[in-house]
């Protein structure tokens, strides 16, 4: 058995982490008094990782008053083996590896640069390459919490991400400039040409779709048509979104920007009617970042994560915010390349459109649900009876229905139900 195939169980001990913590505080001395483990998260928010958080007193060499860190440590899935053969094919572990260990460091550097002490990510303290193994800060210990999926993102928390998510895409751009190939070798996100696992979750969506359309009375037989003869077609036109086109402003995209990738800090002194004041944010997991469009991002943050009124009626105001930010960090930057006007960027956004459907059709049903009991990655990648009862379950959320009520007319006047080859 290789170091990468070992159970984390195996090896996430006292010792282990007592000699990664002593490199990471240059201190070979260093002992470690207390050391406590929990799960890193709950079912619901990752389908394709183990995650373990770590509680940790230590004493430094010189020094008898203890410290306290606390981490998290992220490794491979070691569940079920078709969903870890389906992980290994994405290469999730290695790019993420690459990510927290030269891409997102390098970006950070970038920012400091300008003078920007703005921290979009997790700190690392350690990757272990042999192990398949990030370890970094646990943001929860300094009160950060995940982004409500259910909720979803209301104007001042949109804008912080926004603005968060545009210096990653400008340093990435930047960063790629200067190092060239290191991030244009990031080919294929989430969905890609070369796995199609999540074929049967992207086609079973749009099918149930079709049905409550097709017994909905706002709707009816018209929209149920479109989208059954789209259903072949919906995981084609998805990944067609993320090709990098040589006359679109590219960079390096999260991929899978959404509520639960996205920790949020509150201030609660002071708050009134239980009221918060969102004060800072970070954005985690990296493992389908790639080259393309930022568009991607943008589709699938604002259609899957903000409040109904962005997204319903006030998609220009946030998008202009967005790029208010990306280019005035590219100029600081001195960005060489063609920083594109906020014209160009909707241009751009248009022409990825079709990811807009797909991340409030097909998407964002599940990532809005409060049942969790059968939401596991199995029941992404297969078609069954079990699959098809969760896909027509998140279907019988109202606010999923009134959602594709408002969504679908409009995305049929954009031509985005129209089969197009």
């Amino acid at each position: 058995m290789t170091k990468m195939n070992e159970s984390a169980s195996e090896w996430l001990n006292k010792e282990y982490f007592e000699t990664v913590l002593r490199k990471h505080k240059k201190d070979e001395g260093l002992t470690i008094q207390k050391f406590n483990t929990s799960a890193g998260t709950t079912k619901g928010d990752s389908f394709i990782n183990a995650m373990t958080r770590f509680n940790v007193e230590f004493l430094l060499s010189n020094s008898q008053e203890p410290h306290y860190g606390f981490y998290i440590v992220k490794s491979s899935y070691e569940g079920d083996p078709t969903i870890r053969k389906i992980m290994t094919d994405f290469d999730v572990y290695n790019r993420e590896i690459l990510m927290y260990n030269k891409i997102l460091p390098e970006m950070t550097a970038l920012l400091a640069e300008i003078g920007d002490d703005d921290r979009l990510f997790a700190e690392t303290m350690h990757v272990d390459l042999e192990r398949g193994a990030i370890i970094f800060e646990d943001l929860s210990a300094s009160n950060f919490v995940v982004g409500n999926r259910i909720e979803r993102l209301d104007e001042p928390q949109a804008k912080l991400v926004l603005s968060k998510l545009a210096k990653f895409h400008a340093t990435g751009a930047v960063l790629n400039e200067r190092m060239p190939s290191i991030l244009t070798d990031l080919q294929g996100g989430f969905l890609r040409d070369s796995n199609r696992a999540f074929e049967p979750f992207h086609q079973g969506m749009v099918e149930v779709c079709a049905k409550f359309a097709g017994g909905c009375e706002e709707l009816g037989p018209y929209y149920k048509e479109k989208l059954l003869k789209l259903k072949p077609k919906v995981m084609d036109y998805s990944i067609r979104c993320f090709y990098p086109k040589d006359d679109h402003f590219l960079t390096l995209i999260h991929s899978d920007m959404w509520s639960t990738n996205i920790m949020l800090k509150f201030n609660t002194e002071g708050a009134q009617n239980g009221t918060t004041e969102v004060v800072d944010a970070r954005l985690i997991d990296f493992q389908f970042s790639n080259w393309s469009s930022p568009a991607v991002d943008l589709h699938y943050l604002i259609n899957s994560s903000f409040i109904e009124e962005i997204r319903s009626s006030r998609q220009d105001e946030f998008i202009q915010y967005y790029h208010g930010i990306l280019a005035s960090t590219l100029k600081k930057l001195n960005y060489g390349g063609h920083i594109p006007s906020l014209h160009e960027l909707c241009v751009q956004l248009e022409d990825r459109r079709f990811y807009a459907f797909t991340a409030a059709i097909v998407n964002q049903p599940l990532q809005t649900t409060a049942n969790t009991e059968d939401a596991d990655l199995n029941s992404l990648i297969e078609i069954n009876e079990r699959s098809r009862k969760f896909y027509e379950m998140l279907y019988s959320d109202p606010k999923v229905q009134n959602t594709v009520k408002a969504l679908l007319p409009f995305f049929d006047r954009k031509g985005l139900l129209d089969i197009t080859d």
